[in-house]
């Protein structure tokens, strides 16, 4: 699963979770308000290939 990084709305707090790829938004660990997932784009491309192997066998 892949690492992202989460900004809360409220108190601006920036989290990194494992989550799931469809999981948008998050409760802040430090205010419990909304917390919005930030786009990377280079987290979601190694988990990638991470899960189809290519980083194991050397593709």
């Amino acid at each position: 699963m892949p690492v992202f990084e989460y900004v809360c709305s409220n108190c601006q707090n920036v989290e990194k979770r494992i989550t799931g790829i469809d999981d948008h938004t998050v409760i802040c660990e430090r205010c419990g308000q909304v917390s919005v997932r930030k786009a990377d784009v280079e987290s979601l491309l190694a988990s990638y290939a991470v899960d189809r192997g290519e980083v194991e066998s050397g593709r």
